[in-house]
Order: structure tokens, then C-alpha cells, then sequence
């Protein structure tokens, strides 16, 4: 890798999330500089260049030649033959790695920013502007940042490694998952939207006013549960319970259609487990309670969750690795500072 080429993957690293590296389109010369950042994976690794183009140009034809733009010594014009070439193979790897889609009818403009930005870079190096401490402090935090992109993505390259055994596994320990069924569901809120106090009431007036008022929506969540397990209608009984609540404004829909496991929050998912026609107990939400009744189910099979699977277990080690690494060491924050 040239000079040139690691000062302005530093530079253009800070443009750039951390973690699993998801790069987007962003301004015209921000994207310039991303795209400059990926030529350097690109010059290494020309056989990962993507196969769509006009079939007649060779992978190492040049698609892209600037006079005057060349790697050399800092503080030292440049040579009459001074070139930079990009071919086929190359760009066609920088489209791969920083816009996946993009149309043919794009490239000419992709192409267009990453040459502006390579001039610009010449003339940043010609004006002596990547030294200095203000520079040098920027390429320190944007290696951090590549440091923690290529931990990222080497996290999830192991985490995608999972066997067809490992899925099977998943798949036999968590049955509630992935069962599919159709929901009509109840919100209950917790607590009633109250009007504002008056000033002469006291703090412990105001607790017991907000206790009182949750104690009151708790037996009403289960009152009116049991008049749903009895055959009431939900709509009508959710109705009901934001009209106690004090609660204006529409209610959420009922009929939630065809539901999976993985669709609802781990403290509902047990509603799964209930036969077609049952109606669940007081479920907890951030909200208030939730109760479900449900409808017609199914056991999703194994072929039709596959990816699925595949994908929650690599979520799930990124998950614990990422978490692992942070406790790993210990942040302190000066309070007097940053503030709490």
C-alpha cells in the first residue's frame, strides 16, 4: 500500500460507521472519499471485482487514466509521465465493496468523484497540508477507527460459520419461535394520563395518586381479561380500557394477522404455546399489559426458517463478542466534565 494511498484511507475512514461497515451515499465529495478509501482493497484484490459490464473489456483493460496524479515523494513535483490507472477489474471492485447496486447508468458519475477526489489529494500533498499536528490527530482517531471496522468485520465473518447441526439445534431449543399464528391482541394501559397536580398537593399525595392509578389499571387489565376469555370482543374492551385510562386518541388495531415468535417481545412469546381460541393471561409491556387471543397456528418448517436461523445466531454471537469486549475493559467518565 502507498503513502498515498494509507494517508487518505485514514482520512477516509472518519466518514464511516464503526462496527459491521455498512458504507452509504452521502455528499459528492464525501462519497469521493469513501470511494478513494476502498481502491486500496481494490488494487490488492482485483479477482473480487464484480462480473457485470460490457463483455469486451478485459478485467485488466484501463478504464480510468489520470495525467499528473502518481505516487511520489512527498515535496517533489511530480514527473511528466505521472499516471494513475484504474482498471475494470479495480473500479468494478470499489463498486462491489462501497455501493453494491449501483446501476450501470451510475457509474460514470461514481467514477467522476473518485477522480476528483485523487486530484484533490495531490493537491492537499502539494500544499503540505498532511502534516501538522491537526492532521496527524485526525489520522490517529480514523486508524481507531479502521481498527474497530476490521474487528467488526472479522467478528462477522466467524459469526456467519454456522453449521446445518448448530441451525437444527436452534431451531428443536426454541420452538416458540417459530410457530406462526393469527393474533387479535388488547392493550391495556398501565397507568391513567392524568392531569397535571395541583401546586398545593404534597409529594406524598402525588406518589399514592400515581400508585392508586396503576393499582386501578391493573384491575381493570384483568377484568377486562377475563370478559375476553369469556367471548367479549377486544376492540370494544380495549376501548374501554383507554377510556378509563384516560387515554385520548386512537387506540392500536386489534388484528394483528399472522404473527411469528420472533415477532413479539421474549415476555410475550409464550402466547405461542396457547391453543387456537385461548386468550392469554396479563402480559407485560412497556405500555401497560398485553392480552392475546388466538387464532389459527402453525409450526414453521425447519427449510422455511433456515436463513433465518442462520442469521439470529450470528447476531447473537456478534452480540456476546461485542459485549465481551467491552467489559473487557473499564471506562470512567469525569462527571464534573461530561456531566452525568
Amino acid at each position: 500500500m502507498s503513502e498515498h494511498d494509507k494517508i487518505w484511507l485514514r482520512l477516509a475512514l472518519k466518514h464511516s460507521s464503526t462496527g459491521i461497515p455498512k458504507i452509504k451515499t452521502m455528499a459528492r465529495y464525501t462519497l469521493a472519499i469513501l470511494l478513494l478509501s476502498t481502491v486500496v482493497f481494490c488494487q490488492s484484490s482485483p479477482s473480487q471485482a464484480a462480473s457485470s459490464g460490457p463483455a469486451n473489456v478485459a478485467p485488466d483493460t484501463a478504464v480510468i487514466t489520470i495525467k499528473g496524479v502518481c505516487d511520489h515523494p512527498a515535496n517533489q513535483k511530480p514527473g511528466p509521465d505521472c499516471k494513475k490507472v484504474i482498471t475494470r477489474g479495480q473500479f468494478e471492485a470499489m463498486v462491489q465493496t462501497v455501493q453494491p447496486n449501483l446501476p450501470v447508468s451510475g457509474r460514470r458519475k461514481f467514477a467522476e468523484s473518485y477522480v476528483e477526489a485523487l486530484v484533490a489529494d495531490e493537491q492537499a500533498r502539494d500544499q503540505g497540508v498532511t502534516s501538522g499536528p491537526t492532521f496527524e490527530l485526525r489520522t490517529r482517531i480514523a486508524y481507531a477507527q479502521a481498527m474497530a471496522q476490521e474487528l467488526g468485520v472479522a467478528l462477522h465473518q466467524a459469526a456467519m460459520n454456522v453449521s446445518d447441526k448448530q441451525i437444527e439445534e436452534y431451531y428443536q431449543q426454541n420452538p416458540d419461535l417459530y410457530v406462526e399464528a393469527d393474533l387479535t391482541a388488547m392493550l391495556v394501559p398501565g397507568i391513567q394520563q392524568l392531569p397535571d397536580p395541583p401546586a398545593t398537593m404534597s409529594d406524598d399525595e402525588k406518589e399514592k395518586r400515581v400508585h392508586d392509578s396503576e393499582v386501578l389499571m391493573k384491575a381493570t387489565a384483568e377484568r377486562l381479561r377475563q370478559r375476553a376469555a369469556s367471548g367479549d370482543d377486544m376492540v370494544q374492551l380495549q376501548a374501554e380500557a383507554f377510556q378509563i385510562a384516560l387515554v385520548s386518541g386512537q387506540a392500536p388495531p386489534n388484528h394483528l394477522g399472522k404473527v411469528r415468535g420472533t415477532d413479539l417481545p421474549a415476555a410475550q412469546r409464550s402466547v405461542m404455546e396457547l391453543k387456537p381460541g385461548e386468550v392469554s393471561g396479563l402480559l407485560p409491556d412497556r405500555r401497560g399489559y398485553m392480552v392475546y387471543k388466538i387464532g389459527e397456528k402453525r409450526v414453521l418448517p425447519l427449510a422455511e426458517v433456515r436463513d433465518a436461523i442462520r442469521k439470529q445466531i450470528a447476531d447473537e454471537r456478534i452480540h456476546d463478542e461485542m459485549d465481551t469486549t467491552m467489559k473487557a475493559s473499564t471506562i470512567t467518565l469525569d462527571e464534573t466534565y461530561f456531566g452525568k
